[in-house]
């Protein structure tokens, strides 16, 4: 340490202080601050002859199961050497260095095996080893472990005292700021959905299927948590997939202490299928699971399916030869996904509507255009690089399927919908629909605070990528769901009479009321006509109830959106479990292909 600037009187001064014990002076030095720990161990380093490895510049070179605890020292073994030998990485601990030194002297050769890192360095390679904790130690820019950063919360408390001050917006103001970005938010949605309706777009399907030889070998990862009720159908609709089995692997994703799947699954399965549990840190959730099986997937084609899909039996070919024939920057195909039961209950019905709408309409809307949109949660089929570019899923996020559509976008990465469906199940009851969809909700937000921490990186972003379009239409989303009922509440007034009655209404609750009725009449109007081009689609019609129970429906989801932003405040990682297999459903394979216009 002399040698790099410290002076011999400083030193004798701090040796005095840390007396006799070994390595009780470079403790010392680190502790006061006048030594960083990467100086001093890459001064050890030094001293050794040994390599220093910067913090970032290594990960162990396997997937840990259990993070190490705190105070790791190593080694970690990251590499080989160039002879073939495994390379451990460590951080001696400055009591140990003497005795590490003779060891060296006794054992020359030891020094092309091994390297030294700060401990920092070893913490947060040994945490990018564990699946769960990978993109949040190697990326937390873009991990949502941390709700809302420091700079979030600052700005967020300055606009607050400022408002509360009086020097941001009177109320008058703001209620009307809110209202004109509410209804102008709504009124783009609504458009968009309009135009969607209105074109009825078909997803093209490959001009030809790539012969035998040719097919790129596909891995499909199938998280699972509880799902004995449908593991005996899930199996036998993931049997059907056509596919060469020796360029198929299916990996079911299990927890540990799901024992019930298990064995509901191991009597059942096919050669080309295998049982991965899902061990190690992180919030136990869907995309923890994925990012698990994408590191003992082989594949470089990944799709993605949930416990009661049942995916047309072609639908690999055809995203193996849609991938062939787009250009690399497609990262996913999204394929259709349509509920294959009806019933008497709300929920189920509106569901059926709202996915008919979705996947049939709207999507592909989008995909012509080559314009992004948000991920289902099942039936993707991704580019093994582009996962792998931009860190896969991330665990901590509930709605991993809007948050990757995002990243990608972000690193420049493009999407299409394929023109093959899924076959899906409904929840049936309240609250299952409402558990389910304030997951989706509560993962929304989570995109759009981790992708609002740094605005000057998005703004770049934004002017090289159409990446404004996504973060719009997931604002939107939010926005008006949020708005929807106090516009309905202040339409309510008006039509009783009671408005009238209220001070100051023929100014500011004029405004309001026209804003609110603007953005509630397109609202309804474009859901309606995206519920029956999307019903259409699929040579069906809704009946005029479902139709009218729309509003309703739009209210139910307002709900959500308020149980999912209290849900994001108390529980941020919770995962809200959808029960299935409670439906009745078709007992028979879904056909090749799906009748309507999507195809």
């Amino acid at each position: 340490m002399r040698g790099r600037g410290l002076a011999d009187a400083h030193l004798v001064a701090l040796a005095r202080r840390a007396g006799p014990r070994e390595g009780a002076l470079a403790r010392l030095l680190m502790e006061e601050g006048l030594v960083a720990p990467e100086a001093y161990y890459a001064a050890l380093a030094q001293s050794l002859s040994l390599p220093f490895l910067p913090q970032g510049s290594f990960r162990a070179d396997a997937q840990l199961e259990l993070l190490p605890p705190p105070g790791f020292s190593g080694p970690l073994f990251c590499g080989r050497t160039p002879s073939g030998e495994r390379l451990a990485v460590f951080a001696p601990l400055p009591e140990t260095v003497p005795a590490i030194r003779a060891l060296l002297e006794r054992t020359p050769s030891l020094r092309a095996r091994l390297a030294i890192a700060t401990p920092a360095a070893l913490d947060l390679a040994a945490r990018a080893a564990v699946p769960g904790l990978r993109l949040a130690s190697e990326r937390p820019d873009v991990s949502a472990r941390a709700v809302l950063t420091r700079g979030q919360i600052a700005v967020a408390g300055l606009a607050f005292a400022a408002f509360c001050l009086g020097r941001l917006l009177s109320v008058e103001a703001l209620v009307i700021f809110v209202s004109v970005l509410v209804t102008l938010l709504g009124m783009l949605l609504g458009a968009l959905r309009l135009a969607a309706g209105l074109s009825q777009t078909p997803s093209p399907r490959p001009t030809r299927l790539l012969p035998p030889g040719r097919l790129p070998r596909y891995s499909v990862l199938v998280p699972l948590y509880r799902e004995a009720r449908v593991a005996a159908s899930l199996v036998r609709h993931l049997e059907a997939l056509d596919y060469p089995r020796d360029r198929l692997e299916i990996l079911f994703l299990l927890e540990e202490d799901d024992s019930e799947t298990r064995a509901a699954l191991e009597p059942h399965l096919a050669p080309c299928m295998r049982l991965l549990t899902v061990a190690g840190a992180g919030p136990r959730t869907k995309p923890r699971a994925l990012v698990h099986g994408l590191g003992h997937a082989r594949g470089e084609l990944i799709a993605v399916y949930d416990g009661e899909d049942r995916p047309e039996p072609d639908q690999l070919l055809l995203a193996a030869a849609r991938f062939a024939e787009l250009p690399p920057s497609v990262a996913v195909l999204q394929g259709h996904l349509a509920i294959d039961h009806r019933g008497h209950r709300f929920f189920p019905r509106q569901f059926l509507l709202e996915y008919a709408g979705l996947f049939d309409c709207q999507l592909p809307w989008f995909s012509a255009r080559g314009l992004p949109f948000p991920l289902g949660g099942t039936s993707n089929h991704f580019r093994r690089a582009a996962l792998e570019a931009v860190g896969g899923w991330d665990p901590y996020n509930v709605t991993e399927d809007a948050d990757l559509a995002v990243r990608l976008v972000r690193a420049g990465w493009s999407m299409q919908v394929l023109a093959s469906t899924t076959f899906e199940e409904a929840p049936l009851a309240w609250r299952a629909w409402h558990g389910q969809r304030s997951r989706w909700l509560k993962g929304w937000l989570q995109t759009l605070l981790v992708t609002l921490r740094d605005p000057f990186r998005l703004a770049g972003e934004v002017r090289r990528t159409r990446l404004a379009v996504l973060l719009v239409y997931l604002l939107a989303m939010v926005v008006t769901l949020a708005a929807h009922p106090f516009f309905v509440a202040i339409l309510l007034l008006y039509g009783s009479g009671i408005a009238g009655l209220l001070p100051r209404f023929d100014v500011l609750g004029g405004v309001v009321l026209t804003l609110a009725g603007a953005s509630v009449a397109l609202c309804y109007a474009s859901m309606t006509l995206l519920a029956i081009a999307g019903a259409a689609a699929r040579s069906r019609l809704p009946s005029l109830l479902d139709l009218l129970l729309i509003p309703a429906y739009w209210l139910a989801q307002s709900c959500a959106f308020y149980a999912a932003v209290v849900d994001l405040v108390r529980r941020p990682h919770r995962w809200q479990k959808t029960e299935h297999g409670l439906a009745r459903r078709p007992s028979g394979l879904p056909g090749v292909q799906s009748g309507g216009k999507t195809h």
